[in-house]
């Protein structure tokens, strides 16, 4: 009993669904009798979407009416010319101008770093105070020979001037004044190593003291006042960056360079730094070096440009996408890049005729840049080229120029 239930249960449930698939527009006995009369107007992958939604299959296909009288509309812009800049594209590395790393030269205690992490210090601003006493007091002691010995010199020099008068009238002898010309070279080189001392002491004195070499930005410091640094631990105590000017070094393949008769060495080349988006422009400036070798695993060379930063917009260590100019197109033809299609041989652009009518132009694409294309032969300035709605064209067809965009619904189902 049980068995026959469910199998009337499912039967009923079949028959329910085929009724409503039957109803919601599969295919229909109207609708095979509607395509037999439209074969011989209407082809079928034209006009597959349309009418009703209601509707059956064969009923949306002819709701649009026969697809020879519907002629594509399509949006065009002319063919510009005039100066186009030639670019080359790389990615930058950002690099400070300069980096100090400060580090002590003498042992001692830090007393302070007069600074705060982050600001923007001066040449010549205080950044590091290490405990002088110690280093003053060995100045003083170098003074105080070289004082000393200022005065056995002074002494050395009468005692040699009376035995020099003495040895004249045989009241003194030769032995003794040669003892007291010893004694003036010793005690002049003793002046002499006084004053080399009193020089490192002054140094060492100096260190102690350490000062800001380069105007830039201080990072954040690794030591803190109060612990004791030794220079032999060569510790990194803070760093200073140089920031404006920045520097930039860019990687380009060397052919393409090698194209545009670029050299190496010094040059002067304009350079562009935009955000990875590559529409955010971060700033301007000059490549100064191109680098005198070429990497062999990559086949690029390296590009050393220099940037103004003033608004701090490039940050060492980020990466950025860089456009180098190595020339200017005087009659260059562009073309939005929108009408630019990728074929399995070649780009092309569809482009409409006098007599309104589209023709395939295959094209070479010298770069593309903020949505723009510049075009190397097979066009003329002022051609009309297809920006929208070139999904239905076909090669002689005629075509309607629309003044507005073409209708995404419309591209949609020309696309079925």
């Amino acid at each position: 009993m049980r068995v026959k239930i469910i199998l009337l249960i499912v039967a009923v449930l079949l028959g329910g669904g085929a009724f409503y698939v039957w109803n919601r527009g599969v295919w229909t006995a109207d609708d095979w009798g509607e395509l037999a009369q439209a074969s011989t107007t209407q082809r079928l992958p034209e006009a597959r979407i349309g009418g009703s939604p209601q509707a059956g299959p064969m009923r949306r296909l002819l709701a649009d009416g026969p697809a020879s009288s519907r002629v594509p509309r399509v949006v065009v812009t002319p063919v510009r010319k005039g100066q186009v800049p030639i670019y080359l594209s790389g990615i930058g590395t950002v690099q400070a101008y300069s980096s100090i790393a400060i580090k002590a030269q003498v042992d001692g205690e830090i007393l302070k770093m007069p600074f705060d992490e982050g600001q923007n210090v001066k040449a010549g601003d205080i950044l590091v105070v290490i405990d002088p006493r110690t280093y003053q007091a060995k100045l003083e002691q170098a003074q105080a020979r070289k004082q000393r010995a200022t005065a056995q010199l002074e002494n050395a020099k009468a005692n040699l001037w009376r035995d020099q008068e003495l040895l004249k009238n045989d009241f003194a002898t030769q032995k003794q004044t040669d003892q007291d010309k010893m004694l003036v070279g010793q005690y002049t080189a003793d002046i002499a190593q006084a004053e080399a001392d009193i020089k490192f002491a002054q140094t060492e004195l100096a260190y102690t003291t350490i000062r800001s070499p380069i105007n830039g930005m201080i990072g954040i410091r690794s030591v803190d006042p109060g612990n004791l640094i030794r220079a032999a631990d060569n510790t990194t105590l803070v760093t200073v960056v140089q920031l404006q000017p920045i520097s930039v070094v860019v990687t380009i393949p060397a052919k393409e360079l090698r194209q545009n008769n670029i050299s190496l060495g010094l040059t002067n080349l304009p350079i562009f730094a935009y955000a990875e988006n590559g529409i955010t422009p971060l700033g301007s400036g000059q490549v100064q070096t191109v680098n005198n070798a070429v990497d062999q695993t990559t086949g690029t060379i390296k590009l050393k440009a220099t940037f103004g930063n003033e608004q701090n917009k490039l940050w060492p260590g980020d990466f950025v996408d860089c456009k180098v100019m190595v020339d200017k197109r005087q009659d260059g033809l562009t073309v939005p890049t929108a009408a630019v299609h990728h074929g399995p041989k070649a780009d092309f652009v569809w482009v409409i005729k006098p007599d309104n009518t589209a023709a395939l132009r295959p094209v070479r694409v010298r770069q593309s840049l903020g949505g723009t294309s510049l075009i190397e032969g097979n066009l003329q300035a002022g051609e009309n080229v297809v920006l929208d709605g070139y999904q239905r064209l076909q090669v002689g067809g005629r075509v309607e120029i629309a003044s507005q965009p073409v209708d995404v619904g419309s591209r949609v189902s020309s696309t079925e």
